[in-house]
């Protein structure tokens, strides 16, 4: 069995709770109040700036090729998202630069960020690496779940766009990529270190799921 199986089978019943969150099916309904996208988009700015130091972290480790251009072409699409598109779409929403300045990062994502460095502490970049495939996986996941739940309401939905983003061909096959890529680096794996991934991803779904509740 690859890892990845064992990854998924780990976190499948937080990924469906997740599905279920009021905020998700709002906006596949298109009746998400958009104060609270607000507070989203801006909750999500904070912790792409942090994704990306992650990233190149995770760079500075890597020993492998196949790795590393995986790495540095993350950190590229990582900068575009946040310069490029993120801090527009935030100021077409009204979100202010003194906002963005002061505001800051709220409980979960600042416990979430905490939790993927002291993982890159502990386990390297086998560690980091599978915490944030999660993340990757996750809105995969969603994206397809929703649709098949909510396609046509989401058609319809004026945050149609964001279901769009993560079922696009370009991100489903960078998170089979980033799939391979993990069921690569555990080839052998013992035991215990299959345990130990399991639970940096659950507790990554954990994390992901807190933050839905609190936007």
């Amino acid at each position: 069995m690859k890892i990845t199986d064992s990854l998924y089978a780990c976190v499948k019943a937080l990924w469906e709770k997740a599905a279920d969150k009021e905020f998700l099916i709002k906006m596949a309904e298109g009746t998400l109040d958009e104060k609270r996208y607000s507070g989203y988009m801006l909750q999500d700015y904070y912790y792409l700036v942090e994704y990306k130091k992650i990233l190149e972290r995770l760079l500075k480790l890597s020993e492998d090729s196949e790795v590393t251009g995986f790495l540095k072409l993350a950190i590229d699409v990582t900068v575009y998202e946040t310069e490029s598109v993120h801090l527009p779409a935030m100021k077409k929403l009204g979100i202010s630069e003194d906002a963005i300045k002061n505001t800051g990062m709220n409980n979960v994502i600042t416990d979430y960020v905490a939790f993927y460095h002291d993982t890159i502490d502990k386990n390297g970049l086998l560690g980091g690496f599978t915490a944030l495939l999660q993340c990757c996986w996750d809105y995969a996941y969603l994206g397809k779940v929703m649709y098949e739940n909510y396609g046509e309401k989401i058609e319809k939905s004026q945050y149609k766009f964001w279901f769009d983003a993560y079922t696009s061909k370009e991100y489903v096959e960078t998170n089979e990529k980033w799939q391979s890529l993990v069921d690569k680096m555990t080839a052998g794996a013992d035991d215990k270190t299959k345990e130990t991934l399991c639970n940096i991803f659950k507790t990554c779904a954990e994390f992901e799921n807190k933050f839905w509740d609190v936007l």
